[in-house]
């Protein structure tokens, strides 16, 4: 289907996909197949490419750096790509390096919340608020280490939220505690939508 969502912004663009198509569609329009054998993950990595290529008007391969991190393989814009079984999210900057997570929200996150939250924080949330704010949390953790994009960080102890009043919509401040590059006063912003959480996050 054609782009589910499109956010243009002083600074940055994202566009979500929901994806709809069958794994064909997208072989069709790529030559270099990745080597990923479950079919549903393949979908998605498809998806993200194409939706890649529609933002930024034109086809570009999409490679890995030493960390991990995506980027154009002649475009200087800056990407941060993420997906999910029922979506694919793409954030694009020509200003600074970028973060971007859509997290499907499900009950398995109270399982694992203490990974990646500490204890006061998981004690704030109220009862009716768990599953959609804990998701929340993961989700801007997901984006703030993309922005970061150095890997071996704790997203419990060095990726912090400061505390917020959760909505459909809006955004909550947030550090990256790191010796090698700590970045402070960052905006996270989020939404929800259809059983799911975007967030997504620019650099200073």
């Amino acid at each position: 289907m054609p782009l589910y969502k499109k956010i243009d912004e002083p600074g940055y663009s994202i566009g979500v996909w929901k994806i709809e198509e069958e794994l064909a569609f997208f072989e069709e329009l790529f030559h270099g197949h990745p080597d990923i054998q479950h079919e549903h993950k393949r979908l998605q990595w498809f998806a993200s490419r194409h939706l890649a290529n529609v933002m930024l008007g034109q086809p570009d391969a999409i490679v890995n750096d030493d960390t991990g991190k995506p980027n154009f393989k002649t475009s200087l814009q800056n990407i941060s790509i993420s997906h999910t079984a029922g979506f694919a999210a793409v954030m694009l900057s020509t200003k600074s390096a970028v973060g971007i997570d859509i997290e499907a929200i499900h009950p398995k996150i109270e399982r694992i919340a203490h990974k990646f939250m500490e204890a006061d924080e998981i004690a704030a949330i109220a009862e009716e608020e768990k599953l959609k704010k804990m998701t929340l949390y993961w989700s801007a953790k997901e984006s703030l280490f993309k922005l970061y994009g150095w890997g071996g960080i704790e997203f419990r102890t060095q990726l912090l939220i400061e505390p917020f009043t959760m909505h459909e919509w809006g955004g909550f401040k947030a550090n990256i505690e790191t010796p090698h590059l700590p970045l402070k006063g960052l905006t996270v912003h989020y939404q929800f939508i259809d059983g799911h959480v975007l967030s997504y996050v620019m650099g200073i």
